[in-house]
């Protein structure tokens, strides 16, 4: 029957929810909050963390997209760049401007 007591108290202690009031947890709860807190804080630092690593990747692509056109770019403007080049756009536009056919005069 001695035995059936401590069974009988925590077990009513669990029903009504003091349990850690019945093993006297309530000293320890400012330590028990600190790490409450610290354990959240942490979670709160890594997702924040894994956010802003998802953003790098994201911007790593975008930035490699962009070298890629940029290079495009380049490529066509330098072979924009020669004269015949010129020549044939403007033939094909019908226009009437032409290479020189002599150098341009000196002004002294």
């Amino acid at each position: 029957m001695s035995d059936k007591k401590p069974r009988l108290r925590l077990l009513k202690a669990l029903i009504n929810g003091d349990m850690l009031l019945l093993l006297r947890a309530d000293r320890l709860l400012p330590y028990i909050l600190y790490f409450f807190i610290l354990g959240w804080f942490s979670i709160w630092i890594s997702y924040k963390s894994e956010q802003t690593m998802t953003q790098v990747e994201k911007n790593k692509k975008e930035l490699e997209s962009l070298k890629i056109y940029h290079a495009q770019k380049t490529c066509e403007f330098v072979g924009l760049d020669r004269i015949s080049t010129i020549e044939q756009l403007l033939i094909d536009n019908n226009s009437q401007v032409k290479a020189p056919e002599k150098p341009a005069n000196i002004i002294k």
